[in-house]
């Protein structure tokens, strides 16, 4: 019985780690990257690139590479790891990628929404 409200709970912890994964634009467009690139593996580098070239597309102001280096080592990237949502290897500054496991973690927020959907349509 334990085990089964350990499950429970596991999952409302990784449901919440996601919500606050995603709670930031920056990182749903590293996620939106991690399930369109075609490797396992991506260095931090090519983040960076990402992030900024899309900085015009959501009206950012030109950022400054080493702002948005030092951004995505010291809180982007270690939050999306902390979700599950990537492996994030500091030293070597490569994030390891499950595509698998990041639409996981993505249905699981789909199916949170749609079940506080429907919570409020039997009101």
């Amino acid at each position: 019985m334990a085990d089964r409200h350990a499950d429970g709970d596991e999952k409302r912890n990784s449901i919440d780690l996601s919500f606050a994964a995603l709670s930031d634009p920056r990182r749903r467009s590293l996620c939106r990257y991690a399930m369109r690139t075609g490797t396992e593996s991506v260095a931090s580098e090519d983040l960076v690139d990402y992030v900024i070239e899309r900085a015009p597309e959501t009206g950012s102001a030109e950022p400054d590479r080493r702002a948005v280096e030092t951004e995505l080592r010291h809180v982007h990237l270690p939050k999306l790891d902390e979700a599950g949502m990537v492996d994030y290897d500091r030293q070597s500054g490569v994030v390891h990628v499950d595509r698998a496991t990041v639409a996981k973690r993505l249905e699981d927020v789909r199916a949170a929404i749609a079940d506080l959907q429907d919570s409020a349509a039997v009101r």
